[in-house]
């Protein structure tokens, strides 16, 4: 929730939304459009935690569209996350969901969440892969897609959709009590939800983990990834918490910043550009398209930033290192133009980096013009 659910996730994706649970919600066999739940305990205006605007309000959302995203170590409310493939990931901790309020909203790695579908989201897998999940209560299990990070919440290691949390049995209580083990890289077209809800398995019956899968994906999907890094990302030693971090968060010290790295890449110092240079068209790898709002009835993006309250909290986009001061310079600028600024972090081993934008402010076009950029790894933080 990637999702300032601080968003996005979960992308994302926003935990603290679903702790009440028992939320009313509308039939997937009779809706054609999506609202967010008014009913909902745990409100965006309460909390001030930003959603991204809706790609789409129709209870049919586009599958696939997403790019493949394992990313560098990030840091979250002074928690250090490391991502990377884990085989034998075997995992037991609470889980919540989220429903309505995202259904319709990009995931951190630009697919579309569905509250319909089998999907969830994990602050440290590859993105998108694959997951068999057991409630510890009943033994309900079901294999779901990992399209999101998040949450970012103490007591919760996963966030997963509304009809996964309901096949589990955990969706009256809002959080429920599970095991994770992880299977797999996912492909990054197509739609997975007949071979998903074929995984599902009833209480009480001991699945294989690939139970579900179609034969063969195992050895797909466990394949080494070609992502940039991932070779020194996985054998990252896991850690969890780290020193206090000295912040450096006011517009001199990046300025400062930025000027330093100028001057380590070129023994000298040297004059940055104070506007984005004219860009020869770029084509993107992989990103969820922008649906035109002009071309479907309902968009809510543009009236989703007027219903915002006033005195909301910022969004915020988590980056990452980043080195290239030409680039720190492009985001700096970027943040400015959306009502914000770039946050430094001189935490633990490197200085890393986050975007806070004004609360009024498309955190999706701010996410999409980051990613073509080159900040790969970039999603907005959703708690």
């Amino acid at each position: 929730m990637m999702w300032g659910k601080g968003a996005t996730v979960s992308a994302f994706v926003v935990a603290a939304l679903f702790l009440g649970g028992c939320q009313s919600e509308v039939k997937h066999e009779t809706a054609k459009r999506i609202k967010s739940d008014p009913k909902e305990r745990f409100t965006e205006s309460e909390y001030g935690v930003k959603a991204s605007p809706r790609v789409t309000d129709l209870v049919k959302v586009p599958k696939g569209g997403g790019r493949e995203q394992l990313g560098r170590p990030y840091k979250v409310k002074g928690k250090w996350y490391y991502p990377k493939e884990q085989p034998g990931y075997v995992q037991v901790g609470n889980a919540s969901w989220y429903g309505s309020s995202f259904h319709g909203r990009l995931t951190a790695n630009g697919e579309v969440y569905d509250m319909f579908g089998l999907s969830g989201a994990h602050p440290t897998f590859p993105l998108p892969s694959y997951a068999r999940v057991t409630n510890m209560e009943t033994g309900a299990n079901v294999v779901v897609r990992i399209n999101d990070r998040g949450p970012y919440v103490a007591d919760r290691m996963m966030d997963l959709s509304s009809k996964a949390a309901d096949m589990l049995g955990y969706k009256s209580t809002g959080l429920g009590r599970i095991k994770v083990e992880y299977i797999g890289k996912a492909p990054l077209e197509g739609d997975d939800t007949p071979m998903l809800m074929a995984s599902y398995r009833p209480g009480n019956v001991a699945p294989s983990v690939n139970d579900g899968l179609p034969t063969g994906v195992m050895l797909a999907m466990n394949e080494q990834s070609n992502v940039p890094g991932y070779a020194t990302l996985a054998r990252m030693p896991a850690r969890t918490a780290t020193t206090a971090a000295k912040p450096a968060n006011d517009a001199a010290s990046i300025d400062s910043i930025i000027r330093d790295a100028a001057t380590s890449e070129t023994g000298r110092r040297v004059t940055l550009p104070t506007r984005r240079p004219d860009r020869v068209p770029s084509v993107v790898a992989s990103y969820a398209p922008a649906i035109k709002a002009a071309s479907r009835p309902g968009a809510a993006a543009p009236l989703g930033a007027l219903a915002r309250p006033l005195g909301a909290k910022p969004q915020r986009i988590e980056i990452g290192a980043v080195s290239d001061a030409a680039k720190l310079g492009l985001l700096r600028d970027l943040a400015a133009r959306n009502g914000g600024a770039l946050i430094a972090d001189a935490g633990e081993g490197a200085m890393t980096y986050a975007m806070e934008i004004a609360a009024a402010a498309d955190a999706d076009t701010v996410l999409r013009e980051l990613w073509r950029d080159g900040v790969a790894d970039a999603f907005v933080l959703r708690d």
